[in-house]
C-alpha cells in the first residue's frame, strides 16, 4: 500500500509517522516552500487524546522528546480574568494531577520538527495539490508545479481551505465567526518573569475585556531545555531550541479593528502590534506592558472560522483529516488534538488492510464514521465556546458561511 498525504501540518505528519512505523509507504506533499515559510501559531495544548495518538504514531524516543519539550502535565482550571487581571472564574482541579487525563503544552514548530524527524525522502515542499483523478483502484494527484503522484489512498490534511475537500465534498461549508485575531509573543526571560503575575501562567487564560474583546494568554515553559531534551532522547533529531514565552491572542469582532480585510490581513507585523496595543490601551498596566514588550516582528493576523459540521460523502480511496473536515474555533484548544486522533485512527485502519486491497474502502468508511461523530461534536462544542467565551454572534444553528 502507498498513501499520499496533502498537507504537512501536525495531523498529516502524525499520520505519516504512524504509517511509516507500520511499514506502509507514504509521501507528504506540502504547498509551503519550507517548514517555517509562514506563521502557524505558537503553543498547542495536547490533551489525553492527542498524547495517546502521538504515542501510537511515534517511536518511543521521539514521543519522549515530545513530552520532555512540553510543559509539565496539568489539568484545566477553567480560569477567566477581566481586563485588570482579576480572576472571574476558576475550578479547582484534581490533586494530584491525573496523568491519564492531563494535558501538556508544546511549541507548535517544535512538534512539527519532531514529526518530520526520520522522514527524509517522504516530505516534499513547494508541492501545492490541485486536483485528483480516480483511475481503476488508484488515485492520481496533480500539483500546481506539474508534478503527478500516484497512490492507493489520498488523504486531504491540507487545512481549513482544503483543496482535497473542495473536490471531494464541493458543497461543504465554512462558518465565518465574524471574529479576527492578532497573535503575539512575549519572551519569558528573567526580567519579564519579575513583573508578570502568577495567574497568567498555567493553561489557557482568557482575559475578557470590554466591547467583546478577548485576550487569550498561554505560556510555553518546557520541562527541560530543548537542547538538553534532544541530547537525552533523540540526539540525531534536528530541532530548533526555543526559549520560554507567553503567547497572547487578541480576538474581537472584525468591525472593531477599523479596517477592511485587505488592510488587516495585509498589515505588517509592526502595524498589527500597534493595533493590538491601541485596542487594549485602557486595560491593566500589566497587559499594556505585556504587549508593549512583545516581539513586534512575529505578530500576525488570523480570521476565526470553522467547518460547518455535518458534511458527508461516499467512502472511497480519498478521505479527509483534521481542519480539512472539522476545523474548530480556538476555544478549548481541541483542533490539533482531533487531527492527531484522526491520524492515529486512520493509520491503524489502513495498516490492518494493507495486504487486502478490497478492504481499503471499508477501512476508510469505518474511520470516517467514527471521525465524523467525535470531530463534528468537537466543532459544535467549539462554536458554543466561541459564543460563551469569545462572545461571538450566534453560530450554532445559523446559515452563516464564509
Amino acid at each position: 500500500m502507498h498513501v499520499l498525504i496533502a498537507g504537512a501540518g501536525v495531523g498529516g505528519l502524525c499520520l505519516a509517522q504512524g504509517l511509516r512505523k507500520r511499514g506502509i509507504g507514504v509521501v507528504v506533499l506540502e504547498r509551503d516552500v519550507a517548514p517555517d515559510a509562514r506563521a502557524q501559531g505558537l503553543r498547542l495544548k495536547i490533551d489525553a487524546h492527542g498524547r495517546a495518538a502521538l504515542a501510537d504514531c511515534l517511536d518511543e524516543e521521539h514521543y519522549q522528546l515530545v513530552t520532555a519539550t512540553a510543559n509539565m502535565p496539568y489539568q484545566s482550571r477553567g480560569v477567566t480574568l477581566d481586563e485588570n487581571l482579576n480572576e472571574l472564574h476558576s475550578a479547582v482541579p484534581a490533586r494530584p494531577v491525573d496523568e491519564a487525563t492531563a494535558s501538556i503544552v508544546v511549541n507548535r514548530h517544535t512538534l512539527r520538527q519532531i514529526l518530520m524527524s526520520q522522514m527524509a525522502g517522504h516530505i516534499f515542499f513547494n508541492k501545492e495539490f490541485e486536483r485528483y483523478e480516480l483511475v481503476d483502484d488508484r488515485v492520481v494527484a496533480y500539483c500546481r508545479d506539474g508534478s503527478i503522484w500516484i497512490a492507493d489512498v489520498l488523504v486531504g490534511a491540507d487545512g481549513i481551505n482544503s483543496a482535497v475537500r473542495g473536490q471531494l465534498v464541493p458543497d461543504a461549508e465554512l462558518i465565518d465567526t465574524g471574529l479576527w485575531s492578532i497573535y503575539g509573543q512575549l519572551m519569558l526571560d528573567e526580567q519579564n518573569r519579575k513583573w508578570l503575575p502568577d495567574n497568567v501562567f498555567g493553561g489557557s487564560r482568557p482575559v475578557l475585556g470590554p466591547q467583546g474583546r478577548t485576550l487569550a494568554l498561554g505560556s510555553f515553559q518546557p520541562q527541560m531545555p530543548i537542547d538538553e531534551a534532544i541530547a537525552q532522547f533523540a540526539p540525531r533529531a534536528e530541532i530548533t531550541p526555543v526559549d520560554d514565552y507567553l503567547k497572547w491572542n487578541l480576538i474581537a469582532p472584525a468591525e472593531q479593528f477599523g479596517v477592511d480585510a485587505a488592510e488587516f490581513f495585509g498589515g505588517s507585523p509592526e502595524w498589527l502590534h500597534a493595533k493590538a496595543r491601541d485596542m487594549t490601551a485602557q486595560w491593566s498596566p500589566i497587559v499594556q506592558r505585556m504587549l508593549a514588550e512583545s516581539l513586534e516582528a512575529v505578530t500576525f493576523p488570523l480570521a476565526i472560522r470553522a467547518c460547518r459540521p455535518g458534511a458527508s460523502w461516499p467512502a472511497g480511496r480519498v478521505t479527509l483529516l483534521g481542519d480539512a473536515v472539522h476545523a474548530t474555533t480556538p476555544v478549548g484548544g481541541v483542533g490539533a488534538n482531533i487531527a492527531l486522533r484522526d491520524a492515529a485512527a486512520l493509520a491503524r485502519n489502513l495498516a490492518e488492510v494493507a495486504d487486502f486491497p478490497e478492504l481499503v474502502q471499508p477501512a476508510i468508511a469505518q474511520y470516517e464514521t467514527a471521525m465524523r461523530e467525535y470531530g463534528y461534536q468537537a466543532v459544535r462544542d467549539s462554536l458554543a465556546g466561541a459564543e460563551r467565551i469569545l462572545r461571538s454572534k450566534r453560530l450554532l444553528g445559523t446559515g452563516q458561511s464564509g
